[in-house]
């Protein structure tokens, strides 16, 4: 069930509007922007939208990491290095926003998701291993 949800998530047009409530990367965005600040310290911030950008992308590496101890599930979305802070995180999955603002409308998982992915994509094994 777990392996449908997932491949689901990367078959389906990401597009936030035919919900009626999900967190967009518009969203996100805002939220990762206050916790920019606050790590930084460079301004006024709002703890609470610190508070959801870090859960919210602590959410979907702490999901990918039990999914992908589960032996049957080739789930291997994006590959994180082991001693990467979420601080580094934050700052990846915004600056992916910040380059891509077309795609604000989308799903946020699914753009956190694919942040990860485009900077921290898993090597493919050598053949012959």
């Amino acid at each position: 069930m777990l392996l449908v949800v997932i491949f689901s998530l990367f078959s389906l047009d990401a597009r936030a509007e035919s919900s009626n409530y999900v967190f967009t990367g518009k969203e996100i965005y805002e939220s990762c922007t206050h916790a920019i600040k606050g790590l930084d310290r460079s301004g006024d911030y709002d703890n609470h939208r610190f508070g959801v950008c870090a859960g919210y992308i602590a959410g979907i590496i702490d999901f990918h990491t039990v999914a992908t101890t589960v032996e049957s599930l080739p789930v291997d979305m994006f590959c994180l290095p082991p001693q990467i802070s979420t601080a580094e995180v934050i700052r990846q999955v915004k600056q992916y926003l910040e380059n891509y603002p077309d795609r604000h409308h989308d799903l946020a998982a699914y753009l956190v998701i694919l942040a990860l992915r485009e900077v921290y994509p898993c090597k493919e094994e050598e053949p012959g291993r």
